[in-house]
């Protein structure tokens, strides 16, 4: 097995006396029958996409929805600063004298422990005046940065996603200088291999499991592999000493109050005041203009101090303002801004605002200018009600419904392909997402720039995985506080996690990493960097926790039908239960998912010639020649082998479709259940991790439009524990109605039909009611399946409508066999107490049934078979393709759950 898959089979551990086991929420059944019919017309109704025609069309129509929300409207602001891109480079790797001409961004190999340099030249004609200063930026670069200017260090900087920059100022001369980068990888702390060494290494670069990506087939498609590069720009600006650091702006209720950040190069203590303008960014308004803001506070004297309060009581200032003057270094500023009646920031209409600020000296001369966008929008989690754990958007509940990225979105920035960019935040939307997870990494500026102008909120995860390393308890700290600086003015950006699956006892390395109570204090110490720079973030500690509890909400990782049984058995998630999880919490799912292989087209389009057959249809290949693919090691407990490439795309792709929609609906129908990811959306390279229910040229596989169906904000799902049946037997079907908006109902009709063949054959309804942002039991559909004389496809469609108007619809199709009465001759033995008697009754008709039977090899009679230990969970499928006459008239998935 893979490492992911040995994560998945280690399971939680935790300590478990802390923690509770949700069962099935109870109700009261309420049944209701089917009725003969006669001659009923069905139902009609506009059918839901399935086709890449179809998804086409309705991002087209999206497009055009949001491209309002893409216009900008603010007035323009000129800028005093004067900015330079460095793109050109030589990099070289360390103790190699090749060395390559690059253009920036860049990034891609080696792996591990490397070293690599980049190097070019720039020409200053002039060195900046006395109030000026030169910096280098740097917008992301991956993994530690060490920048030398003419041969001098002019800084480090160690991480790979926030931005980081260097006054150079005293180190250039006149004329051409040297611009000289070392950058620096390490194995990450669970361990990775390199391009030439196939064992895992322990290291310490802060990197969990996703990233960018590079376009190798072998070593950068899979997975988003711990790469190295300058992946982002690189520039040179010349700024007043005196300039804008940052501007945060955090919405109150009927105000805004606005962070300042203005830095000073020099020691001198300068006086300065505001220029402060607010116009609707992607709407027209404009709010104030010119708004003068002279920075003070007011004087206080601490408790005792008589000596301060005599002297100010003399100077008559005991009660004055006194001016804030700029000082060395970086200083924060707040005010506030009325903001009542404003536009808020919705999902639907994602309204902006621009800030504008000018900074001018004590004889009112501009130093430096700059602006932000930002969004009147208010996320919070309820912590106090019983359970605990709630979001709410604007004070209305919300449930965050969503997928996990895999360096797609980093990708589009990379290329510099918006437009794309743009399309896959409305195909998210299109597939009823209200959410990405940016899967265990901060990613760059324009992704959170385009989530905020198109309305999908997004969770930031710092990049640890598994575990901390002892020695980086600091380093991580600090990353965290550059994470909730590089995002908080994005109104996108709802809730942010520290690490993705700790693992029990430190990863069984205590000497090397932090254990369970000392990642505790770690959280501790994140939580208050985190709040110092905006006191309103939502935190979620954990995503897919291995060693819960956590201080915050619950949250694991359920991969039931694929790592089989992983996190809790597929029977029991769909009878409503779930892992263990803190008590009187509401509790998430970071991520869950299948493998579906990608379309025919894509891999013949982008493989490698050795991994393919002759064509889609030769039967000498399997998916175990996709490198690192996974399928070829777990289809088997879920599929049938297959006997060519199309029929294994085919049948794991079916596989994908109907595991997302059984675990969706069944998270849907679970009120306790907040916020899940599906893993994945989609794939940045060709056989990345596929996971993913869209290809990289932004195909959708049939999972696309399962996870859709099962994510519509209003959604009928239809539960059963049995799906085949013989004549005359009796079906129950519960019904659910999942709401995930905040529509409370009043008198909806629920109506039901059965079809046989296109066929109305008897119908029911009724009147139900449902709760805003909540699930709701409706009832119980009961029926006697009809008297059929061979196998029989039954479909059940039910139906929620409003005065006659359509909501939404839900099929379930079951199976009916004629009568049998091979049931009373089944014999159920453990193995040990078979007799000869029994094999005699075999003879003769019976069957025998072997319950439970340990692993081994066992003969009865005649007939020898062995019992072999799963390498995960016991199965739920078995196959039938034997070519044994008692499975003639079997179909593939006559054998499983």
């Amino acid at each position: 097995m893979d490492q992911f898959a040995e994560i998945a089979k280690s399971g939680i551990k935790g300590r478990l006396d802390l923690l509770t086991t949700p069962t099935p929420i109870k109700y009261t059944p309420k049944f209701v029958s089917m009725m003969q019919a006669n001659e009923v017309i069905p139902l009609n109704y506009e059918k839901k996409i399935s086709s890449q025609v179809e998804l086409q069309q309705l991002l087209k129509n999206e497009r055009e929805k949001y491209s309002k929300f893409l216009e900008e409207h603010a007035s323009p602001l000129d800028s005093l600063r004067i900015k330079a891109d460095l793109k050109d480079f030589k990099w070289w790797l360390k103790d190699s004298n090749q060395k390559e001409d690059i253009t920036l961004p860049h990034y891609g190999g080696p792996l591990g422990s490397a070293t690599a340099y980049y190097e070019t030249t720039f020409n200053i004609d002039k060195l900046p005046k006395h109030d000026d200063n030169m910096f280098i930026v740097f917008l992301g670069a991956d993994y530690i940065t060490s920048v030398f200017i003419n041969g001098e260090l002019c800084g480090r900087h160690e991480g790979f996603f926030a931005k980081f920059e260097f006054n150079i100022t005293s180190l250039l001369k006149e004329g051409e200088n040297t611009l000289l980068i070392r950058l620096e990888n390490d194995y990450n702390m669970i361990g990775a291999k390199s391009e030439n060494d196939e064992s895992s290494k322990i290291g310490e670069k802060i990197y969990a499991a996703t990233g960018l990506g590079y376009d190798d087939p072998i070593n950068g498609w899979h997975h988003c592999p711990p790469g190295m590069g300058i992946f982002d720009s690189v520039y040179l600006e010349t700024r007043n000493r005196i300039f804008i650091d940052d501007i945060f702006v955090r919405p109150l209720e009927d105000s805004a109050e606005v962070w300042l950040e203005i830095n000073n190069c020099s020691y001198s203590n300068d006086v300065i005041h505001f220029s402060v303008s607010l116009y609707g960014y992607n709407f027209e308004l404009t709010t104030f203009e010119n708004q003068i803001i002279y920075p003070s506070t007011g004087k206080e004297i601490g408790l005792g101090d008589t000596f301060t309060e005599t002297i100010a009581k003399r100077e008559n200032s005991l009660n004055s303002q006194l001016p804030l003057y700029c000082l060395n270094g970086r200083n924060l500023y707040k005010f506030i801004i009325p903001m009542k009646d404003c536009r808020k920031w919705e999902l639907d209409s994602p309204y902006l605002y621009q800030i504008q600020i000018k900074v001018l000296n004590a004889d009112n001369t501009l130093c430096d200018t700059s602006k932000r966008n930002f969004g009147m929008r208010t996320f919070t989690q309820d912590v106090k009600s019983s359970p605990k754990g709630m979001f709410y958007l604007n004070n209305q509940k919300i449930r965050l419904r969503g997928a996990n990225t895999m360096g797609f979105e980093q990708q589009d920035v990379l290329r510099g392909d918006f437009d794309q960019l743009i399309d896959d935040i409305l195909l998210a939307k299109i597939c009823n997402m209200n959410f990405l997870r940016l899967t265990q990494r901060p990613v760059q500026q324009e992704v959170y720039d385009y989530c905020d102008r198109l309305g999908l909120m997004t969770q930031t995860d710092l990049p640890l995985f598994g575990c901390l390393s002892r020695p980086k308890f600091c380093e991580a700290v600090r990353q965290s506080e550059e994470m909730e600086r590089h995002i908080r003015s994005h109104p996108c950006n709802v809730i942010i996690s520290y690490i993705n699956e700790p693992f029990p006892n430190a990863y069984n390395m205590p000497n090397k990493n932090l254990e369970r109570n000392e990642l505790e204090s770690f959280f501790a110490a994140a939580d208050i960097v985190v709040h110092l720079n905006n006191p309103d973030r939502v935190i979620k500690h954990v995503d897919g926790d291995y060693d819960p509890p956590s201080d915050k909400m619950p949250d694991n990782h359920c991969y039931p039908s694929w790592y089989n049984g992983h996190g809790i058995d597929i029977g029991k998630l769909h009878n409503g239960n779930w892992m263990p999880v803190k008590p009187d919490w509401y509790y998430g799912c970071g991520e869950f998912g299948v493998e579906g292989l990608e379309n025919v087209e894509t891999m013949f389009k982008y493989y490698p010639k050795h991994w393919l057959p002759k064509n889609e249809n030769s039967t000498d290949w399997t998916p175990a020649q996709i490198v690192r693919a996974q399928t070829s090691n777990f289809y088997h407990f879920f599929f049938e082998e297959q006997p060519t490439l199309k029929k294994w795309v085919e049948e794991s792709q079916k596989n994908q479709s109907y595991a997302t929609r059984l675990i969706t609906e069944a998270f849907r129908r679970d009120s306790r259940m907040v916020t899940f990811a599906i893993h994945l959306f989609i794939d940045a390279f060709p056989s990345g991790w596929m996971k993913t229910i869209m290809d990289c040229d932004r195909n959708a596989k049939p999972a696309f439009f399962a996870y859709r169906d099962a994510l519509e904000p209003i959604m009928l799902s239809l539960r059963t524990d049995k799906t085949s049946f013989f004549s005359g037997e009796i079906s129950n079907i519960e019904t659910y109605i999942c709401n995930d908006t905040n529509e409370v109902s009043h008198n909806h009709t629920l109506y039901f039909e059965l079809h046989d063949d296109n066929k109305v054959i008897s119908t029911s309804s009724s009147i139900t009611t449902f709760n805003d942002c909540d699930t709701t039991y409706a009832n119980t559909l009961q029926m006697m399946l009809p008297t059929v004389d061979k196998r029989t496809t039954l479909t059940i469609k039910a139906f929620l409508l409003k005065d006659d108007s359509l909501i939404t619809y839900n099929t379930i199709n079951i199976t009916v066999y004629p009568s049998c009465n091979v049931l009373d001759s089944i014999i159920v033995k453990d193995m040990n107490t078979v007799s000869t008697s029994d094999i005699k009754a075999v003879n003769d008709g019976a069957i025998l049934w072997i319950d439970k039977p340990t692993a081994g090899e066992y003969f009865i009679g005649d007939v020898t078979f062995a019992v072999k230990d799963s390498g995960m969970s016991p199965m739920h499928f078995a196959s039938r393709n034997t070519s044994h006459e008692w499975i003639c008239e079997t179909t593939p998935y006559d054998f499983c759950h």
